[in-house]
């Protein structure tokens, strides 16, 4: 009887260390596998994240450049059209457009990063003083002439200024939203 007792007791033994054993491996398996998950779930929360950052970011730099477009395609009017003779509708239009450029560019300045900013800084500056030179232009002007014309060093060199700094600008700004990738 005490073999039987001892077979008994070495089975029990030996079944009991399975099962500790088994439960072991088991849990580490179930750690492995929720470090894992908890590892892909701040992967896939921190790309979000990143995709959400993009978005506003490309948001922000398409306001700013629909509000650049419209402000230069304002000064282009004024710079190819004969001029009015009251220069202060036309200041005061080209004041508001120039004006929304440095509200938007606050917003790039926080967005960034540094090198769109300072892009889009230089722009909204050059329009700035484009709009300068065109506000003396027109409240000196009599009206009717055409500043193309009268100043054509001034107007080629504004619009060359505005076709490079446009081009850096967009340029940074596809790198910053990963539109420079290709798709393959």
């Amino acid at each position: 009887m005490n073999d039987v007792v001892a077979v008994a007791l070495i089975t029990a033994v030996s079944t009991v260390t399975a099962g500790g054993l088994a439960g072991v491996f088991t849990y580490r398996a179930a750690l492995a596998q929720a470090r894992s998950q908890m590892e892909q779930s701040r992967e896939g929360r921190l790309e979000e994240r990143l995709a959400r950052h993009r978005e506003v970011r490309r948001d922000v730099y398409v306001r700013f450049l629909d509000q650049l477009s419209d402000a230069h395609n304002f000064m282009d009017q004024l710079w190819m059209e004969p001029l009015p003779s009251s220069a202060e509708p036309a200041v005061r239009q080209l004041t508001e457009r120039a004006d929304q450029l440095w509200k938007t560019m606050h917003i790039i300045d926080l967005e960034g990063p540094p090198d769109v900013a300072a892009a889009a800084r230089s722009i909204a500056g050059s329009t700035y003083a484009e709009w300068d030179a065109l506000k003396e232009y027109l409240e000196g002007s009599q009206g009717g002439e055409e500043l193309h014309i009268r100043e054509s060093n001034d107007w080629a060199q504004f619009v060359q200024r505005r076709a490079r700094q446009t081009e850096q600008l967009v340029e940074r700004a596809r790198r910053a939203v990963g539109g420079h990738l290709t798709s393959n």
